[in-house]
């Protein structure tokens, strides 16, 4: 195997481990920022919610995601991702049904196992958004919607080939296709499910409800800073040194910034830092 591939293959493994290490980020973040006596219902939906993206990106997802299709969604190697490919070939050496993503040169399994943790962290979103207020069941069944279908037809439009992508529209790390996409599925979700119990009071006052255990998210959030270091880098699916060192300096620079400003913005705002809008800070 060429020397390149090799080198390549390594740095996607090691970015999707990291990408896939945020799942413990996110369940810390989650489960410190929620009551006590909500922190295992959380966890639990936390670590069964990988499982069902997983299900659903294989069956279904990844080729509706990036088959060759339409401008709307992919029709070609729909099921369990058994379409022709001859990956790592790129470019007119490419022989295959998944044309939109053959621009990068590793296995075909690798490229599939680096996009299924990008699919799992847009369903990981809307887990902190309807903490405390969703179902189990109902989690489960709306996550594996999400992965088999939402979440591959939009991302298709963009990183498939389709009409956004025509329109000259980017997204190089997931912005939009994964972030947005688990952001406006959490808010359809909070629409539907309201807020949670005991946040209001009968005339209309909010009830603060702090996190149990702020020592817990703090961790979680450093485990999540990790992982961009996996997510935004990774996202060159090359051993491209230069790209990669840039990538990691803007990651690392916007959420030095984004903890800086948050930090500044409650204490004008409140006259005293606040340790959770710090991080939530860092997040956004």
């Amino acid at each position: 195997m060429d020397t390149q591939v090799i080198l390549d293959s390594i740095w996607v493994v090691f970015a999707g481990v990291l990408v896939f290490f945020m799942n413990l980020g996110f369940a810390m973040v989650e489960s410190g920022f929620a009551r006590a006596k909500n922190a295992a219902n959380i966890l639990s939906k936390n670590f069964i919610v990988f499982a069902v993206s997983s299900l659903g990106f294989l069956l279904l997802g990844w080729g509706l995601m990036f088959g060759d299709g339409n401008g709307f969604v992919g029709l070609k190697g729909l099921w369990m991702a058994g379409g022709a490919d001859n990956s790592p070939a790129v470019g007119d050496a490419y022989r295959g049904v998944y044309g939109a993503i053959s621009w990068t040169g590793i296995p075909f399994w690798l490229k599939f196992f680096f996009q299924l943790v990008f699919c799992g962290t847009a369903a990981t979103i809307v887990s902190g958004a309807v903490a405390e207020r969703v179902k189990y069941l109902s989690f489960i069944l709306f996550s594996f919607a999400l992965t088999l279908l939402v979440y591959p037809i939009v991302g298709h439009w963009i990183w498939g080939g389709g009409w956004l992508s025509e329109l000259g529209f980017l997204d190089f790390a997931g912005s939009t296709v994964v972030h947005s996409v688990g952001g406006w599925a959490a808010l359809a979700g909070v629409m539907v499910l309201g807020p949670r119990f005991g946040k209001y009071k009968k005339n209309g006052g909010i009830n603060p409800i702090p996190g149990h255990n702020m020592s817990i998210a703090v961790i979680g959030l450093f485990v999540l800073w990790l992982g961009w270091f996996g997510f935004n880098p990774g996202s060159t699916m090359a051993a491209d040194p230069g790209a990669i060192a840039k990538v990691l300096m803007t990651t690392n620079t916007s959420a030095i910034m984004a903890v800086l400003t948050s930090t500044a913005t409650c204490w004008i705002v409140t006259g005293k830092p606040d340790l959770g809008m710090t991080i939530n800070g860092c997040l956004a």
